[in-house]
């Protein structure tokens, strides 16, 4: 308990390595590229689908909130929160065919296309050096993913005869994974952070790699407010096999992000 009380209240300290809540709500500019596969079994069952040249939007700017509390002796055991989503449209004229879900679009038709993913990650840790300019710690988290993505528009079917479809691929999977992260705070004002979470593993439905991965600077413009400018990679590379949905897919965010903090 004493240790952890002249952590508190040494005014020399960052506040990030001091407090016990904080807070960062950012906007994050990313480019992003989508490749789908699902039921392909009539033109290459290996073939993804890039939903970059169906027309869906790859720049976005997407709302990146998360949130740590630290707790426990010395503040050495840390709870984090992440939260962000998007959700990207298009249309096009099609080059060449392309099949989804068991069904061929032709290549000239005109077709519609849309992929969404939600991501909540939270995560347990663990300072294992913590002083007042460091802290290096690792832990263990759970991504959870609501992924879905579709494509619609016209298609031939019986003896030349067209058709409306729209094809649906959607799941929900919660993936665990690994985690580290490490701060440096050269001066009172100004904060040094990194930190990785990664997974590949085969889990029921699901098999594939994960990486979510920040680098950043903050500085503190007053004791409990401040502003943060880092740099974010999401990368997802899933395979799927389930009832609703046998394929897979393969999504990077990456881009900048500013943040405004708070700590209390």
């Amino acid at each position: 308990m004493v240790p952890g009380a002249a952590l508190a209240q040494n005014s020399d300290l960052h506040p990030t390595l001091s407090d016990n809540f904080h807070a960062w709500v950012g906007w994050f500019k990313s480019d992003n590229t989508f490749k789908f596969q699902a039921d392909n079994i009539h033109i290459d069952p290996n073939e993804e689908i890039d939903f970059g040249n169906l027309g869906v939007d790859e720049s976005n700017t997407l709302l990146d909130v998360q949130f740590r509390w630290n707790f426990g002796n010395e503040r050495k055991w840390s709870l984090w929160g992440q939260y962000f989503k998007n959700k990207a449209n298009g249309d096009a004229v099609l080059k060449e065919d392309v099949e989804w879900q068991d069904v061929v679009f032709h290549e000239g038709s005109f077709v519609g296309a849309g992929v969404s993913l939600e991501v909540l990650r939270v995560f347990l840790g663990r300072s294992f050096i913590k002083n007042d300019k460091s802290d290096f710690g690792a832990g263990v988290g759970i991504h959870n993913l609501s992924i879905d993505a579709y494509i619609e528009g016209e298609i031939f079917i019986n003896d030349g005869d067209t058709g409306f479809h729209r094809g649906n691929a959607d799941t929900s999977a919660p993936l665990p994974n690994l985690g580290a992260w490490y701060t440096y705070s050269p001066a009172k004002k100004w904060l040094l952070h990194t930190r990785v979470d990664w997974i590949s593993a085969d889990i029921g439905d699901y098999d594939g790699t994960l990486w979510n991965v920040s680098a950043g600077v903050g500085y503190q413009l007053s004791r409990h407010f401040g502003v943060d400018l880092s740099y974010e990679y999401f990368n997802l590379d899933l395979g799927v096999n389930s009832s609703d949905w046998r394929g897979g897919a393969e999504m990077t965010y990456s881009g900048p992000v500013i943040s405004l903090t708070s700590n209390w």
